[in-house]
């Protein structure tokens, strides 16, 4: 399970476009459409998960914390 959080959302968002490509073709036995199903359900859960811890947003810009400012407000001059 570790190695699922270091895939990143837009290589998995590639691979359910490949797989999607792969349920299109005709020629597939009903095996391989049912693994492609499979495998796309479960990219798909993956995807939900990270969506909603925020990866997306995650890493988007940097906000330093001000500690300084912080204690300069909480004085008010006692």
């Amino acid at each position: 399970m570790t190695g699922i959080n270091n895939i990143k959302l837009k290589s998995l968002e590639q691979t359910k476009n490949f797989y999607k490509w792969e349920l299109k073709k005709k020629n597939l036995t009903e095996k391989q459409r049912d693994k492609f199903l499979l495998a796309l359900e479960s990219i798909e859960k993956i995807i939900k998960k990270k969506e909603l811890s925020g990866e997306e947003r995650r890493h988007k810009k940097f906000m330093a914390y001000d500690h300084k400012a912080i204690l300069r407000e909480g004085k008010k001059g006692y």
